[in-house]
């Protein structure tokens, strides 16, 4: 006999949230449903209330942890000495972050429910620092065109995921991250030296 999930109050959100996550993870954004979440913790719906005002509240809170995993992988990337540019390292963590999580990456970029919610603005705002920052400390970006060159990136991501999401074949999907990369190093490296 398989003993209930009882559900500790100081862990109901976080466990709330990694299902939640799991959902997404499988089946975007419509796969979410609160009745699933709490069977997986162990609670009642009711529980899950005093957590999220909603649906829409759950889902920013999954976009929000989505858009800190990025910054956290960003900054890891960067820091982990694999890559010969912080602007290489920076695009390599958002490239795989994009092509190992499509439905979450959907999630945080088009979920229109998200579009005015201010936590999920401000994780993506310090993500985009992050990235930033990589531009700006790598020698080949203009000190003066950084911002628009990480812009650009930042824009561009969002094709990109697309067409990633797209490629049924891991390998596949990762040889389009790859060409991506090199591409975006070359035109880098050609506008440094123009």
């Amino acid at each position: 006999m398989t003993r209930p999930k009882i559900a500790i109050a100081g862990t109901l959100r976080r466990r709330a949230l990694d299902a939640a996550r799991s959902l997404v993870d499988k089946g975007g954004a419509e796969a979410l449903q609160l009745r699933l979440i709490a069977a997986e913790v162990g609670s009642g719906v009711a529980s899950l209330y005093y957590h999220f005002a909603n649906k829409d509240a759950l889902l920013a809170a999954v976009a929000v942890d989505g858009w800190r995993e990025l910054t956290g992988k960003i900054e890891r990337a960067r820091a982990s000495g694999r890559f010969p540019h912080q602007i290489d390292a920076a695009s390599a963590a958002l490239l795989t972050f994009i092509r190992r999580n499509p439905h979450l990456y959907a999630l945080m970029q088009t979920e229109p429910s998200l579009s005015g919610n201010l936590a999920v603005r401000a994780a993506e705002q310090q993500a985009l620092e992050v990235f930033q920052s990589a531009v700006r400390d790598d020698d080949r970006a203009p000190p003066d065109r950084a911002e628009d060159i990480a812009l650009v990136f930042w824009v561009l991501g969002r094709g990109i995921a697309s067409a990633v999401h797209r490629q049924e074949d891991p390998a596949a999907a990762e040889r389009l991250e790859q060409a991506v990369l090199r591409g975006f190093a070359f035109l880098l490296s050609r506008g440094a030296s123009a």
